[in-house]
């Protein structure tokens, strides 16, 4: 119970004070509140939780820095939202398809309720936080000597900038719920299959396919693009990119299924995954072959197996 407070203090106040780790941070910081929901009970786990919040907020009132109340009650939501539903040992896409809307939702309640304490529309609230955070980022990419011309480009384009992440707001976050989920989920997988019982086991996740009719929800989505009312744009390109996102795990997991065919040393897997983080064109390529495997089946072309004679 000590070491679980001690865990779950360090990892908030690392969150709330260091400017440049607690963005990155902040995605896996539901993980060490999933492991002590796991390995003290839902009970103790959240009495943890408590007063790892109650401390952390003294010591930022002590320190005269903001207390981030918000970030937290959805850190906290996310790891025990995340440990009761593990414990029902759903499958993987039920355990996704549940998770990951209570998150999005949870994350769409904070933003309407920032946006009636400020009076201003939700929407609205969006596009001020977006473009606070381009102009936010404008400061630092100064500071690091990013070439002026490029600077001025971006902020000669800020509205647009801003309208086009705007538009494409609730797939970004949804994805970014999708993300969170399985993030957590997968490192919450490797710290207490071992030892500690209850853990659903998804089993051999390389093998993993998305269902296949989602991509007619992928073609439509990309008819809808193409229309000429705004509406349907938009709602076309959110889910587009949704889809896409799904498309990724499953290229991901042919990747995977191919490092153990092979039996690829870690070191290689390491800058391979490095690689998809800083190069957005492995990225789309991930996706193709994922989205590719609905009709070429790489697993099955890696191990060899002939489909049988009709």
């Amino acid at each position: 119970m000590i070491w679980g407070i001690a865990v779950l203090t360090l990892t908030l106040l690392v969150v709330a004070l260091i400017p440049f780790v607690g963005p990155i941070a902040v995605i896996m910081t539901p993980l060490p509140i999933l492991y002590y929901c796991f390995r003290l009970g839902s009970m103790q786990g959240l009495a943890a939780l408590v007063v790892a919040f109650l401390l952390v907020s003294g010591i930022l009132y002590l320190l005269g820095r903001p207390a981030h109340i918000s970030a937290f009650i959805i850190i906290g939501i996310t790891g025990v939202m995340l440990s009761e539903i593990l414990k029902r040992r759903y499958s993987v896409e039920k355990t996704f398809a549940i998770a990951s809307p209570m998150l999005f939702f949870c994350g769409v309640g904070f933003v309407l309720y920032h946006a009636l304490q400020a009076g201003v529309a939700p929407w609205r609230m969006v596009e001020m936080t977006i473009e606070a955070t381009i102009k936010n980022n404008l400061t630092l990419y100064a500071q690091m000597n990013i070439p002026e011309d490029q600077l001025s480009m971006i902020r000669e384009n800020i509205a647009e900038i801003t309208r086009m992440f705007t538009d494409i707001f609730p797939g970004l976050t949804l994805c970014g719920a999708i993300l969170t989920v399985w993030l957590n989920v997968l490192a919450g997988r490797s710290l207490l299959r071992r030892g500690i019982g209850g853990f659903p086991d998804f089993g051999d996740l390389t093998l993993w396919k998305a269902p296949e009719k989602l991509v007619w929800l992928l073609i439509v989505s990309g008819v809808m693009t193409l229309a000429p009312i705004q509406v349907l744009d938009m709602i076309g390109i959110n889910v587009l990119i949704v889809c896409c996102l799904i498309y990724l795990f499953q290229g991901l997991a042919i990747a995977a299924f191919f490092f153990k065919q092979k039996q690829v040393p870690v070191v290689f897997r390491g800058l391979f995954y490095m690689l998809i983080t800083v190069q957005q064109y492995m990225v789309i390529f991930i996706i193709a072959v994922g989205l590719s495997d609905l009709w070429i089946d790489f697993r099955k072309r890696m191990t060899g197996i002939k489909d049988a004679p009709v």
